[in-house]
């Protein structure tokens, strides 16, 4: 079953050019797009700057319109999986049991008999019950086993099906990522982005995460991805 819900894969470094400004203190990008004008603070241009993708993804409009959701069926279907599978364990044991003392149950008969404490028909009499309850035990254990074949079947589409989602969310978040860094770096005042992940040691001040985020929910909730 599956893992993390939202581990972000690395994106590529964006490489660009500084677009000939040095300026070293804080301004501002005044970005358009079709709908309106967002005015988006800027660290210092020409600055290698870095994003923490888990930070925008879990604090998105996006993430709290649809992936909540998501996570929330996703957490279901591992609890019904789990139970599922915990069933099948106990009727199983319960039939490995009742088949360990059937054997059990036969070999004192066997015993019993060649002792000479039981005669020859009421030996046949128990046998033939012993096979009864052996024929019962298998019967009910090829079914136990169509029935987990059946179910397993149906959870596993179930699983692909979330698993489905999961992707298309992901690409969803990655493609408003892109175009709010396409956006943010229109200029070229950053000469490069970099994803936390590979970030060992930076002043604090080069993230620009909430600018990003911003940007994120603005091209969402304008509805660029319908």
């Amino acid at each position: 079953m599956k893992k993390s819900l939202f581990f972000i894969s690395a994106l590529a470094m964006l490489l660009a050019s500084c677009g000939g400004k040095t300026s070293d203190t804080k301004e501002e990008a005044t970005l358009s797009d079709s709908t309106e004008v967002r005015t988006v603070e800027c660290v210092a241009s020409g600055d290698v700057v870095y994003i923490d993708l888990d930070y925008i993804m879990a604090s998105s409009k996006l993430f709290a319109a649809e992936g909540k959701a998501l996570e929330t069926k996703m957490q279901e279907f591992q609890k019904r999986a789990t139970a599922a599978q915990e069933g099948w364990a106990k009727k199983e044991q319960s039939l490995a049991t009742e088949y360990n003392k059937l054997q059990a149950d036969a070999l004192k008969l066997q015993q019993d008999y060649e002792k000479g404490l039981i005669t020859t028909l009421n030996a046949q009499q128990k046998q033939e019950e012993l096979q009864k309850k052996g024929d019962s035990i298998q019967t009910r254990m090829t079914a136990l086993q169509s029935t987990v074949q059946t179910e397993s079947q149906t959870l596993q589409a179930e699983e692909q099906a979330l698993a489905e989602e999961q992707m298309v969310l992901m690409n969803r978040f990655q493609e408003l990522t892109r175009k709010a860094l396409d956006e943010i770096n229109a200029d070229r005042r950053y000469k490069m982005i970099l994803n936390a992940v590979s970030v060992v040691d930076a002043d604090p001040s080069l993230n620009i995460s909430d600018i990003v985020l911003k940007s994120v929910d603005a091209l969402y909730e304008a509805g660029v991805l319908e």
